[in-house]
């Protein structure tokens, strides 16, 4: 038994050393795409949003509402209620939860038009996302209004 134990050791590392390593993910990523979600949200660029977002993505806004990508989309592209001048997130932590999941926490700074009055506000929100194809893509997200 003592003379097994080792030879099952040794076994494990060289089976372990030749399975092929799973590429690490990379925070960069995470941060690359949430910058192009707030620059899509200012250019309000739909295609771009839609590239970003899974087609079953769902998100909770700051007063509460659930909704679906169709709707972000469109509130974001043609929607009259919001026109963001600038958003600038700050403040990201990036997460990952296996190889095809992630969070990230973050803040953005937004300026604009909202109803006809001038607004600049601070927003704290959580994205989910997972990997799909090889691609990142949004699934989930939530956020609350700071300031």
């Amino acid at each position: 038994m003592k003379t097994a134990i080792p030879a099952i050791v040794a076994l494990v590392l060289v089976s372990g050393a030749s399975a092929p390593a799973l590429a690490a993910n990379d925070p960069k990523e995470i941060v690359a795409m949430e910058a192009a979600w707030a620059k899509a949200e200012v250019t309000r660029d739909g295609a771009a949003l839609s590239r970003i977002l899974a087609p079953d993505w769902h998100g909770r806004n700051e007063k509460g509402v659930y909704y679906d990508r169709t709707a972000m989309i469109h509130d974001n592209t043609v929607g009259s209620r919001e026109k963001l001048t600038s958003m600038t997130n700050h403040d990201l932590h990036v997460r990952f939860l296996g190889p095809d999941h992630a969070i990230v926490q973050g803040m953005d700074d937004e300026s604009g038009v909202k109803n006809g009055k001038k607004i600049n506000e601070v927003y704290s929100w959580l994205d989910v996302y997972e990997k799909r194809g090889g691609h990142w893509v949004a699934i989930a997200s939530q956020n609350t209004k700071v300031k």
